[in-house]
């Protein structure tokens, strides 16, 4: 077993040199680093570095504009845009590294969502032997994998080009249930600002489209559970794989990942923050709104699948396999060979266990009542979680 990390000895220890926002547009990052109250000391030398960052990769970003822009700008993926979606710690990593294995799909990799403006051509691989220097061998929280050819979400690359994101929650967690509504409800956000998401999301999916030569585009990102609607409006040929996983270790595993999250991103500090409250609300809005677009949409089974963790794990290629069925996803039996081999490769992959307290596993029960029933979960917890 490694190191347990607490939020006392994440906040005690120096985060890594280089921070995601090292990557963003210059206009946002002025705002977040001069405009944002509350910034910690801790974060100083992180901030400073990625100063130092922005002004060295700028005139590469301005050159891959004037370069390839006109390029992708405006032309949209002929073949479907596959989005998986489902709340973290649901297997939306696991199931995206063993899709992503089929060499007919294009993903984002790690270094890709860090560097947004600088994707394209040989002279990002400089910048990427730098980050790759300071990268953790796994995710910390877990036992994942973390190399920057890796497949990685999106919401990072969205979180440098516009001011909508996610992973403000981490970054702010002063304002994180401000950031937490933004990112997921588009609440407090103005038309503006939900227009320059749309147009970043258009940015990234058409980029992908023309570096990845036309590749179906797999994207992973839990945080558009709750944008399928969005999605679906912005790209009508989208396709949908919702997992989803027994809410308890959703809770357990959720609680886990905030020491070391914060440690590498929080720019304030983050402390006093009832973050088992927050947990509990957040999985409630966005599986509620999922469900609401779900059945508002209607969408027909072949653009919308729902799995889940423990078919996965149980028998992932036959749950694949039927994945591709639903969805009319083609080259099934040669897609499948690379994805069984790696699903071998991951069997000493080894979970982490946690404990619950009684007043939230009692909040569980009555707050996520609705996700237990809609995918027939127990309302117990599994034997290898203990309410204490």
């Amino acid at each position: 077993m490694g190191e347990r990390w607490t939020l006392e000895s994440a906040a005690a220890k120096r985060g890594p040199a280089l921070h995601p926002l090292a990557g963003a547009r210059t206009p946002l990052f002025a705002k977040r680093t001069l405009l944002t109250s509350g910034l910690s000391k801790r974060s100083r030398v992180q901030r400073a570095v990625s100063l130092a960052a922005q002004l060295g990769r700028n005139p590469f970003a301005w050159y891959e504009s004037l370069r390839w822009k006109s390029k992708f700008a405006d032309v949209d993926p002929e073949k479907p845009v596959l989005f998986l979606i489902g709340h973290w710690r649901s297997g939306t990593t696991h199931l995206h590294n063993l899709m992503s294995r089929d060499p007919q799909f294009g993903f984002m990799t790690f270094g890709e969502t860090a560097l947004p403006m600088n994707m394209l051509g040989k002279k990002v691989e400089f910048a990427r032997s730098i980050i790759d220097k300071t990268l953790p061998k796994t995710r910390g929280y877990d036992n994942v994998k973390l190399d920057l050819s890796e497949p990685q979400e999106e919401e990072m690359a969205l979180g440098n080009l516009n001011s909508i994101c996610y992973y403000n929650v981490y970054y702010f967690p002063q304002m994180m249930e401000i950031e937490q509504k933004r990112s997921l409800l588009m609440e407090e956000a103005t038309p503006e600002e939900i227009e320059q998401f749309e147009d970043s999301y258009r940015f990234i999916v058409r980029k992908m489209n023309y570096a990845k030569e036309g590749k179906q585009l797999l994207f992973k990102n839990p945080a558009s559970t709750s944008r399928v609607a969005m999605l679906k409006r912005l790209f009508p040929n989208a396709k949908f794989i919702n997992i989803v996983r027994n809410p308890w270790p959703v809770f357990s595993s959720s609680m886990g990942k905030f020491p070391r999250m914060l440690n590498a991103f929080a720019w304030q500090d983050f402390d006093q923050i009832d973050y088992a409250d927050f947990t509990i609300r957040n999985y409630k809005d966005l599986m509620q709104r999922y469900l609401h677009d779900r059945d508002a949409l209607d969408l027909p089974p072949s653009d919308l699948v729902e799995t889940s963790y423990e078919k996965i794990t149980a028998d992932p290629i036959a749950e694949i396999g039927r994945i591709y069925d639903q969805l009319e996803i083609p080259n099934k039996e040669a897609g499948l060979v690379p994805i069984q081999e790696y699903a071998e490769s991951m069997n000493s992959y080894k979970r982490n266990v946690h404990t619950i307290s009684p007043e939230h596993a009692a909040r569980i029960r009555e707050e996520w009542r609705f996700a237990f029933d809609e995918w027939g979960y127990p309302l117990d917890p599994p034997v290898d979680i203990a309410i204490l």
